[in-house]
Order: structure tokens, then sequence, then C-alpha cells
């Protein structure tokens, strides 16, 4: 959609957690700084999902902020 600047996460996971009059239901789950951490947070959820654990807490997500209509990555 757009290239992220520096201080903005490149990836973000999203889920759908269910189907509505209007199609599919997505959320945010977790925004990502690299690919490399995504691709680990997708390994790892399904790996929990394969060993039946029904909760996961994402490891590898930035924590972010909302800021003039972008998201950008929180250093505080």
């Amino acid at each position: 959609m757009y290239k992220a600047k520096n201080d903005e996460p490149k990836y973000w996971l999203i889920g759908v957690n269910n189907e509505g009059v209007w199609g599919e239901k997505s959320i945010v789950l977790g925004w990502y700084e690299d690919e490399e951490n995504i691709k680990r947070e997708i390994d790892e959820i399904a790996k929990a999902i394969n060993n039946g654990i029904p909760i996961y807490e994402l490891e590898y997500a930035v924590r972010v902020k909302n800021k003039m209509l972008r998201v950008k990555i929180d250093e505080e």
C-alpha cells in the first residue's frame, strides 16, 4: 500500500475473527518491524495451534502509536 518509513512497522499480522453480513471481519493482531520477526511469530502461532494451545501471546510484535493517520513504532 505504501512504503514504510524508518519509524513505522513494515508488516502487520491480520486475523479473521468471523464472517459478518458484509463479509469477513478482520483485526490487526500485531505490527512487525521486519520480515524475520513476523515469520517467527507465524511459526510460533502454528506450533501453538498444532499443540492444542488455545491462547498465544504475541512475542515478536512491536508496540505502536497512531500518529496522524500513520502507525509509528513506540520507542518508549
